[in-house]
């Protein structure tokens, strides 16, 4: 074997372990995204005409945490607060209906 063919296998070799390392590194990267959604506690048991108002909020954006539910037929809306605060709108803007700091 020259050196011109070890040369040529170590650098597929290594290449080939850069490869499943970015990929694995990946998707470890990824992980607290998926663990992050699957853990995402299930809608409360409103009203059955309720509907979650999906969104798309990073951590840090003012939004984050925070869940929205309508009705738009008896124009009702229930947005959850990251606290558990939850506000009741009907149309006219919202109103806090219940504080969870004070439940507790």
């Amino acid at each position: 074997m020259g050196w011109r063919q070890i040369h040529r296998w170590l650098a597929l070799s290594t290449g080939t372990l850069a490869l499943v390392l970015g990929v694995s590194g990946a998707s470890l990267a990824l992980d607290p995204i998926v663990q992050a959604w699957q853990a995402r506690p299930p809608a409360p048991a409103l009203d059955p005409a309720m509907r979650e108002v999906t969104h798309i909020a990073a951590q840090g954006d003012a939004g984050h945490g925070w869940r929205y539910f309508t009705d738009p037929a008896a124009h009702r809306a229930v947005v959850i607060s990251p606290r558990g605060d939850q506000y009741l709108g009907r149309g006219k803007g919202l109103r806090l209906a219940f504080e969870a700091s004070k439940a507790a």
